[in-house]
């Protein structure tokens, strides 16, 4: 009888340990991106060599975890860092983990987390409502005000507070404050999504709130909406973008000049086969700058077009190629490029 109770709590004890292993995850994951290709300036300088598309997909490894607290709530955190197959060094700038680093809750009313996060454009961007390809080899978004077609409002910010909804009739609404905590301004914003049946759609609106830093109370305004719909034999996307007090940066002073963008984007998914797909799109911009003491004011149109086809050897890898051309009005050497790589994407 006694070697029977001792044998029964062996047992419970291991259920228990067993349940809450399974109640608790860590998950490492990544994506190993690499093309090689050549690129060519307006300057006529032409490089050859690795990583020469504008936009390859972001190598990265990272760790995401979640543990049952009870009472329907779980704790939820992910680490992100980048990484460059040309070296194998990370590209952190002195960060570890310079593309997620957050923690926090969540449970039936949504979730809310802590810590450095991706602007709400960037989940825009990311989540394919408007660019066909995310952060991939035809990617039109930038945070540089100087080579403006699609802004993605700088990335990624520090001190974020966020709070994400469930999702409800395919509705789910993000809503988040970056603290700048007085050394930069604080970023604010809202994003609502909608993913049912063939329609997936977006809007987006973010700005620098310049509380306890010098110079506008508000600038940097940005409006983004967006959608994809599947046809059955395509997928359309379309965006459009306006920034109110243009100035990409998370700094001003009174003296800054501050102007205007918009921007339309258009892009095409076409599954030739089960492994075989092409996309196109087509993005065009305008910067306006008033004009500032004996400084003109100023306007500048920008374009770009790319064309790729991926090729899925596996659920988590593909191989790419992919031709880009970005031109602008008044070129320069660094504002207008044309770039063609081949490359290989894996996901783990």
């Amino acid at each position: 009888m006694k070697k029977t109770l001792i044998a029964g709590a062996a047992l419970a004890a291991f259920a228990v340990g067993a349940q809450a292993q399974q109640a608790s995850s860590v998950t490492l994951y990544g994506i190993v991106d690499v093309n090689v290709g050549q690129s060519e300036t307006h300057a006529g300088t032409t490089t050859t060599g690795m990583d020469r598309l504008a936009n390859p997909r972001g190598s990265r490894f990272g760790m995401r975890g979640s543990e049952d607290l009870g009472g329907g709530l779980r704790g939820i955190f992910q680490l992100e860092a980048a990484l460059s197959l040309t070296n194998g060094e990370t590209t952190a700038n002195n960060q570890l983990f310079n593309r997620h680093a957050w923690a926090g809750i969540a449970g039936g009313f949504g979730e809310l987390t802590f810590g450095r996060q991706e602007t709400l454009h960037r989940v825009l961007n990311n989540g394919n409502y408007n660019d066909v390809a995310t952060e991939g080899e035809l990617s039109v978004t930038t945070a540089n005000s100087g080579l403006q077609l699609m802004q993605n409002f700088g990335t990624r910010v520090n001190n974020v507070v966020r709070y994400s909804s469930p999702t409800m009739s395919g509705v789910r609404v993000r809503v988040q404050s970056a603290i700048g905590q007085r050394a930069t301004a604080s970023t604010n914003g809202i994003l609502v999504t909608y993913d049912q049946g063939p329609l997936r759609a977006a809007l987006a609106h973010e700005y620098y709130d310049g509380a306890g830093v010098a110079g506008p109370s508000r600038w940097n305004e940005v409006t983004t909406i967006s959608g994809q719909y599947n046809l059955g034999f395509a997928t359309l996307a379309l965006g459009y973008q306006t920034t109110d007090k243009l100035l990409a940066a998370n700094t001003a002073t009174a003296t800054s000049v501050l102007g205007e963008h918009k921007a339309y984007n258009i892009g095409v998914i076409y599954p030739v086969t089960k492994e075989l797909g092409l996309r196109v799109q087509y993005t065009e911009s305008n910067t306006k700058t008033p004009a500032v003491g004996t400084t003109a004011a100023t306007s500048r149109d920008y374009s770009r077009i790319g064309v790729s086809a991926r090729y899925a050897l596996s659920s988590r890898t593909f191989g790419y190629v992919a031709y880009n051309q970005r031109d602008v009005d008044v070129p320069t050497a660094a504002n207008e490029k044309s770039s063609f790589g081949v490359g290989l994407s894996h996901a783990f």
